[in-house]
This record gives structure tokens, sequence and C-alpha cells, in this order.
């Protein structure tokens, strides 16, 4: 109900803004230049849209031209002509373009899937509607016809997710190639009423062959902006607001073939799952719109690569859904104008709604009683939990743009049985809520100035008693950021946020002992645990001022903290608390094209930071040298090194540690794009004071041997030597030192080997085909395990060698003695190996713009064995016997729109 009020709220308070001038919703904007470039759009007809750009209207329409370079010779006009018009009919903007060419025949004809075009001749229209100079809507088509759209905000960063339903059509002669874009105007976002209307408005060309990119209304690399940047568009006469409702629903039938245990209940060796859902827009008004699903399916989104995790922090893998990764930006927060980024919490990922449940052990130890040693206990769990349905609301009201989005999950069971028992046993267990997720934003622009609010808020139905133990009941984030432009050139901007969570004492005892905090660190005199406690309360902040651009000179200085008891892990991503930090970034940037050089940049950085309780927990400084060539392939070399400082997570909860003197570098080196064959590769490698370290690398080939194929191939191995890998802790009376636990730990040899190859075939732009495939060997193998003797030390003592004895078992464990009058204690065998393949093939149809086909087969295999450690031959080729799991997909969706 909150949520749902909240939407409601704020739908009624937009519809004021419908009937709002232009000129009045931006009665409040910065101070910037006045546009010099000015195009003003014809009234027409429909234009039939088959890139010949034939009709009369095209003829009369005033045009832009003189385009100038971006690169490599910026600011200085273009080689080759383009004309860009634009007819507005009574509810289409049409746009024109004329790109000449003086080879005509080496204009580049690739094909590629929509919205992944590669390097190629390729044009594109850039419309502010809001005329805000901070959003922009792309339309981007090559000479081949692939479209790309995308959406451009807070001026210079681009959310490539961003979908519209639009046409347009590309013709090839004699002269060059020309464009034509048919744009409904009920995709875009804008205020009607009465004219003229005036719009931002930008054009860009890449041309192939000179590598050249040149803008209508001139964006120079030393000036700050992209949307800012923008010429003027008029509209002469009246322009009806956008209401639009588009409504997609979706047909999909899975079938899963797996592996497994023909007596176990749960197990079917073939698993049918049909489906049903729908996906809506509806404009609310001419700014605000409500977009929502119920029962989305995203089983033709690719699988999170396989990965070895060796350390407590948890893994971060992108959102790949696209109900949640459109209109993201909206949501943006916890940014500051800075070019350092220190481990800062994530207010905002969304991959935690409908993630996988939380209380992965649900079998009560009766289940086990009723086994004995004769019976099997089987479990059946959800891998994820289903997201009933999500809506959320975007769009602007009145100075502000807005965004609420809301989600809400099914609680989810584990079944559990037990056959062959003492008793036979059939049950399940709660193993997730149902829950809530929401978001607010909201950001406003009043001159020079911007201010902006979030909230998040997460709430559990935590009724049973072992989830209430486990899970938070809720979750509320509350924070405030701003900016404000000095000049054009220097930034000032910050953010603060504060967050409260409640639940049981033991749910908030895990919270305080959670890795990301570990208030029961013994020596770690600023915390500690309490165990009575039902809240858990924290700040962050940060504040950062900038130069933004110049012809060379760039740079930020940011400060930062976050509170031990700062909490935004379940509706954001935050890998630890405890922290204050300052940091610093220069650029040097040459632009100008010379000679063997099209442009060049170095960069320097560091940062000094230390835990709320003043110990030093990282110092380092880096550099970065970047150049671009004339023959456009390009080059980066970096690298950074670190001081000795207090490490505060290594023993996972215990003393502290010192932190080795190291240092690493890097290389990385891009062919010229334009070519049939090339790619990227890399080197690196680093070490520190105690013999750790790492080195490998890794290339990335393509070739494209026609033009609507493309092959890539990218094989990649490191091996990476710790000599203090965290093996495990446990109480121990004569570990006085260490404050009565003893820690263990061990050197690690470990291996990686991953190979990444993707075809691409495009049929059409329409038509696709994706395959990928990507095998994993990773193993690592335990040798000289090492005693923590004393809290703040770098160097520790190997049993065995230097403490007491250590001895080799023929299971593979070691027994050992650690000599200090505490008792002996076993070391299971650590070694490693495990292999991993995950492929798919997707077959992608667009047989009506916006109503989609898919035909998806996604196949893993993966076995993780105890071994030495040593990669072996047999362990290749078993990537291709190991157990199966094929999961077939067909999924039929249909855009429907009024």
């Amino acid at each position: 109900m909150p949520a749902l009020a909240l939407l409601a709220a704020l739908a009624l308070l937009s519809m004021p803004t419908a009937a709002q001038s232009p000129s009045a919703a931006n009665s409040a904007r910065p101070s910037a230049p006045s546009p010099t470039y000015v195009l003003h759009a014809t009234r027409a007809s429909d234009i039939d849209i088959d890139g010949r750009l034939d009709e009369a209207a095209w003829a009369t329409a005033e045009a832009a031209t003189d385009f100038v370079q971006f690169a490599p010779q910026a600011g200085v006009a273009a080689s080759e002509q383009t004309t860009a018009r634009v007819l507005v009919g009574t509810t289409t903007l049409y746009v024109g373009l004329r790109l000449d060419d003086s080879q005509p025949s080496d204009i580049d004809d690739r094909l590629a899937r929509r919205d992944t075009p590669p390097a190629t001749d390729a044009a594109s229209v850039m419309l502010d509607s809001y005329d805000d100079d901070r959003t922009a809507f792309v339309f981007q088509v090559t000479a081949a016809g692939v479209q790309r759209d995308a959406l451009l905000f807070d001026d210079i960063r681009e959310d490539a997710s961003w979908d519209a339903i639009w046409d347009v059509a590309t013709r090839r002669d004699d002269t060059g190639w020309t464009a034509e874009f048919s744009i409904p105007l009920a995709q875009l976002r804008f205020a009607g009423g009465e004219g003229p209307h005036t719009w931002g408005v930008q054009f860009r060309r890449t041309h192939f062959r000179t590598g050249e990119v040149a803008y209508w209304a001139p964006q120079l690399p030393s000036t700050f902006g992209i949307v800012s940047r923008f010429g003027a568009l008029t509209i002469p006469g009246a322009l009806r607001a956008p209401r639009a409702v588009e409504v997609q629903p979706y047909v999909a039938s899975a079938l899963t073939r797996a592996p497994g245990d023909a007596g176990d209940p749960f197990y079917q060796a073939s698993d049918l799952a049909p489906n049903v859902g729908v996906d809506f827009k509806v404009g609310l008004t001419s700014d605000l719109r409500l977009t929502g699903t119920v029962n989305p399916d995203f089983g033709q989104v690719e699988a999170d690569p396989a990965q070895i995790n060796l350390t407590a922090y948890e893994l971060f893998f992108p959102e790949q859904r696209p109900f949640f990764i459109e209109g993201l930006e909206v949501f943006n927060y916890g940014r500051t104008r800075s070019y350092f980024n220190n481990n800062r919490p994530l207010f905002l990922y969304t991959r935690r709604i409908g993630r996988g449940p939380q209380r992965t052990a649900f079998v009560p130890s009766a289940a086990y009683d009723a086994a004995g040693e004769a019976g099997t206990v089987y479990t059946d769990a959800p891998a994820q939990t289903t997201i009933l349905g999500a809506a959320k609301m975007t769009g602007r009201i009145g100075p502000f743009t807005v965004g609420v989005l809301d989600a809400v999950t099914a609680p989810e069971y584990g079944r559990f049985a037990v056959r062959g028992g003492t008793e036979a046993m059939d049950d399940r267990a709660q193993i997730e809520p149902a829950s809530n997720y929401l978001v607010a934003r909201g950001r406003g622009r009043f001159g020079a100035a911007q201010v902006g609010g979030l909230l998040t808020a997460v709430n559990r139905n935590t009724g049973d008693d072992a989830l209430a133990a486990l899970l938070p009941s809720h979750e509320y984030v509350v924070g405030v950021d701003a900016e404000y432009a000095l000049s054009d050139a220097w930034i000032v901007s910050g953010l603060g946020a504060a967050s409260h969570v409640g639940g049981s004492a033991d749910a908030m005892l895990g919270l305080q002992t959670a890795f990301r905090r570990l208030y029961q660190r013994p020596d770690a005199s600023h915390l500690a645990v309490d165990s009575s406690r039902t809240t858990l309360v924290g700040t962050t902040a940060e504040v950062a001022i900038a130069k933004v651009s110049g012809t060379h000179w760039r740079g930020s200085l940011s400060a930062a903290y976050t509170s031990p008891g700062f909490e935004s892990n379940a509706l954001g991503f935050q890998t630890r608390a405890d922290q204050n930090y300052v940091g610093l970034s220069v650029f040097y940037d040459e632009p100008e094209a010379q000679g063997w050089l099209r442009r060049w940049t170095a960069n320097v950085f560091g940062s000094l930071g230390y835990s709320m309780g003043w110990d030093r927990t990282h110092s380092f400084v880096g550099w970065g040298l970047g150049m671009e060539f004339a023959n456009l392939w390009s080059a980066r070399l970096s690298g950074f090194a670190n001081l000795r400082t207090v490490n505060d997570r290594i023993t996972r909860g215990g003393p502290l540690w010192t932190d080795p003197l190291g240092a690493q570098a890097s290389l990385t080196v891009t062919s010229d794009p334009r070519k049939a064959v090339g790619g990227t590769g890399y080197v690196h490698g680093g070490g520190d004071e105690i013999d750790g370290g790492f080195y490998g690398g890794g290339v990335t080939m393509n070739a494209r041997p026609a033009p609507g194929i493309v092959v890539s191939l990218g094989p990649d191995v490191t091996r990476t030597v710790s000599p203090y890998q965290y093996v495990t802790a446990f109480d121990e009376p004569a570990a006085a030192a260490t404050f009565g636990r003893r820690y263990v730990f061990g050197r690690i040899d470990r291996l990686d080997l991953a190979l990444v190859s993707r075809l691409d075939w495009t049929f059409s732009p329409t038509v696709s085909l994706q395959l990928y495939l990507r095998p994993l060997v990773s193993t690592g193998r335990y040798t000289d395990f090492r005693a923590f003797t004393e809290p703040g030390v770098m160097d520790l003592p190997v049993y065995g060698i230097d403490l007491g004895t250590a001895r080799d078992n023929p299971d593979g464990s070691v027994t050992i003695d650690p000599g200090d009058g505490g008792a002996t204690f076993e070391i299971a065998d650590r070694d490693f190996t495990f292999r991993a393949l995950q492929g798919n093939a997707v077959l992608r149809w667009e047989y009506r713009p916006g109503s989609t086909l898919f035909a998806v087969w996604q196949q893993q295999r993966s076995d993780y064995l105890v071994q030495d450690g040593r990669l072996r031959g047999r362990d290749l080729s078993a990537l291709f016997t190991d157990p199966g799991t094929n999961v077939f997909l067909v999924k039929l969706s249909y855009w429907l729109a009024r």
C-alpha cells in the first residue's frame, strides 16, 4: 500500500505539468551559451520511409550542414559533407540525412544485431525534447540499416538499455548514402500545446574509412557536457502531448533436461514449464510514463559466468534483465562528480529483486535422524525467487526528474523427503519471505545547482521463526545529493545517506558480524557486538570538487566516509562499512592529432583510507597512459603501488594484519576496429614483498569473414600465488596472543584458464543468431600452512618448518601439532579442480516492430574435484563430458500500441 500511495500521489502532482509551456518548464535552467546552431523544422504530411528522400518536403526543408570533427582533428571541418533535415507530421518526427562520400564503394555494409552495431559508417539523431540540457533520446543507424537507440542523462551519461519503437531506412548511391528516420512522437517525452516549440538537437556522423567522428553543433574533447552542447530545433505549430499505451504480452515454454537420481522423488528427467505474462507502458501525462510487468520471464538472458570465489566478498554480477535495465538511469544515485571511486556503497542493485532464496540450510535435524545410516534426504528448492509483478514510473514533475520502482516477490519454499530410512518424511520449509522492494528518486535543477533525494525500502514478511532469525524485517535508506557549477569548468558535488534496519536480535547479530562490518574484531576498540539490539543505524557521505573541462587538465579531489552501522545491502550492493578516505585524480589530455599520434592522455591518482578507529586500511598511488595512434590502433599502460597498511578483513573477524608493499602493472593493446580481423590483447602482473603475486594475459580476437558474421575468440590465463590465503579459525585457549582463537593460513598456487567464444550471425537487421561458449578450468594447490601468532604482524611462521610439526596424510589432509601447547588439529584436503562449461544459442527474430520471437538453447556443465590442484589434459576433455543441464526455450511476444 505505501508504494501504491506514493505512485498515485506523484501521478496527481504531475497533472498540472501537462499544459506547461516549454519556457515555463525551463525557467530555472542554468545559464548556458545561447545555441548558435539553430535548425527550423518544417511541417509535412506522412512520409514513405524508404531511404530515398525523394518527397518534395525534403527539398524545401531547412538544411543543417557544415559538420565539425570531434576526432581526429578536433574543431576542423569534416572531410565529407553531411546534410540533415527535419520534418514534423501529426504524430511523427521525420529526419533525413544525406551523407556524401567521395569513395562510395568503400562505405562499410557490415550487419549486426540491433543495439550492437560494430565500428562502421553510422549516423545519429539526438533529441533533447525536454529542452533541459540534461536528457536526450539517441537514434542511430548504420549504412547497412542496423538500428541502435539509447538515452543520454545527467548531460554526459548513457543508458544503452533504453529501447523505442521507431523505423529507419538507408540507401546507398553514387555519391554516398542516405538515412530516413521515422520517430513516433509517442516514443519521446515533451510538453505539448501551442507552438512554436524549441528542443535541443544534435546530429553525429561516424565515417568508417577515415575514422572521423563529426557533429553538427561542435562537440570538442576539451569541453564538458554532451546534451548541454546541442543546437536548437524549432518546431512550428501545436504538438499533442504523447500519452501512448503499449502492451506486450508473451507466451513461453521451457524444457529442462538434466541428469539426476531416479530415486529422488523430486527428480524429473524432462521438466516442461509453460509460462505467460505481460509487459506494459502507459503514458500518464506528457512527461510521466508507467512501465510494468506481470510474471516476467527472463529465460533468454545469458547466464552469469562461472567463477571460483576464495574470498569472503560477495561477487558482483551486472544486471541483464531488460525490465530492470531500462530506465535505470533515472534512479542513479551515489555518484559525485569525481574521477575517483573507492569501494563506495551502491544504493540500488536490482539483482536483489528475484535473488536466490537466502535460507539454504532448511532441512531439520529430524529428517536426518529419520534417514539414519540407510536412508537418504532429498531436497528441492527454486534457484530464484518468483517476481509476482513490478512497476516503475519515470518522468518529470515540474523541474524534477522522478522515478518510482516497486516490485513484489512471492514467498518460496524448499521441499525435503526421506527415502529408505527408519521412517518416511515429506515436508517443506519456507526459505524466502514474501517481500516488497521500493525505490523512489527525484532530482531537480535550479539555476547552476542540482538537488535530489532517494528513498529505498525493503519490507519482508518474516513470520517464520527461522527466517526472522536470518533476515531483517525491514531496511530503509534515505539520501540527499546536490551539485553546483562554480563555472563552466569547476563543479562541487556531494551526497549523504542514512540507513535504518530492524528485525529480530538474531538477525541484527548476523548483520553486526557480517564480513562487511565485523563488529566482533577483538582489537577494534571502536566497535562492540550488542546481541540484544533489534535495530542498526548508520550514515555515509561524500563530497568532491572536480575540474570537468579544459583543453588539457582535468581532475578531482574527493573525501568520503561510511559509518560502521550503515547498511544498504537489501536493495543495494555494499562490500564494507567502517571507512574514511580521500582520493585525488589528475588527468592530462592531448586531443590534437600529432603525426603518428591521434591523441593521448595521462593520469595519476592516489588515495589514503582509514577505518573509523583510525587504522590505515589503504594507501596507494597509481598512474596511466593511454594512446590512440593515427592508424586507429590504441594502447593503455597503467599501474599502481600500495604501501604497507593495516588489513582488518583478512582474519574474517579476528585481529589486524599488515598488508605488504606491492605493485602491479598492465598493458592493453587494441587493433584498428575497421579491419576484418583484429582484437584486443593484454598482459598484467604484480607482486609484493612477501612473494605473493600474479601474472597472466589474454586476447580477444575478432574476425568478420562476411558482412553479417562476426567470430570472436578470447582465451585468458592467470596464475596467482598468495602466501597468506585464509584457511580456517577456531577457538584455542593456548592462542592467548590472538585472543583465544587460532587462525590458520596457507600458500595457494592457483591457475585459471578460460576461453570465451562467440559467433554472431546476422541475416538481416531483424533476424540474428548468437552462439556463446565459455569453458573454464580453475585449479588450486595449498602448501605451507602458517600460524597467525601475533596481531599486526606480516610474516607468519610455517607449521613444520618454523613452528611445530605438519604431517601429510594419505587422504590429502594435513595433521598439525602447533608446538605451543595447543591441541593437534587437522586441515582437510583443500586442493581443487573446478571445471565449468557454459553455452547458449539464441535465435532472435523481430517479426514486426517491437514484437519478437526467441528460440534459445542453454547448456551448463560443471564438476568440482578434490585433487592435488595440478592441471591435467583430462580436465580439458572432461569439460564436454561432465554432467550437464540443457534448457530449451521458446518465447513469443507481441507489441500492441494505441
